[in-house]
């Protein structure tokens, strides 16, 4: 829920695992987890999200999609798929969609650390007409 420009996140699931292709003798991990970063843009993915929200709705859960979340390990977490992922959301879904990192090793070190972030207009301009590089 969206109000006072506090966003309240009450509820959250996952994506189902990503399974590498079952043609591939040999699975290469880094491929595995492109696939798994892939994951919310994907278009199963997508109909999961609807009807994983639709669930909720049926059992009185006030249920809105909000963005997705991701994990990351001493802050380490912008990349090309974070960046694709936010955009899409944005894009998509809602303008005001967040990207909620959940820090595992800050976590563990005694306070939880979660932090939300979008993309900015100017940012979500300038990568829609591709003038934004990792270089």
């Amino acid at each position: 829920m969206d109000a006072k420009s506090t966003l309240e996140i009450t509820n959250s699931f996952p994506f189902p695992a990503v399974e590498p292709p079952p043609t591939d003798a040999y699975h290469d991990s880094n491929n595995i987890s492109q696939l798994a970063a892939a994951a919310p843009r994907s278009k199963a993915n997508g109909l999961y999200q609807n009807e994983m929200i639709k669930k909720l709705r049926e059992v009185n859960v006030d249920a809105n999609n909000v963005g997705w979340y991701t994990s990351a390990n001493l802050g380490n977490f912008v990349n090309m798929n974070m960046i694709e992922n936010q955009f899409h959301y944005q894009k998509e879904l809602n303008e005001r969609t967040v990207a909620l990192v959940h820090d595992v090793s800050r976590s563990s070190q005694g306070s939880l650390s979660l932090r939300a972030f979008r993309l900015s207009p100017a940012f979500m301009l300038a990568y829609k007409e591709n003038k934004f590089t990792v270089e």
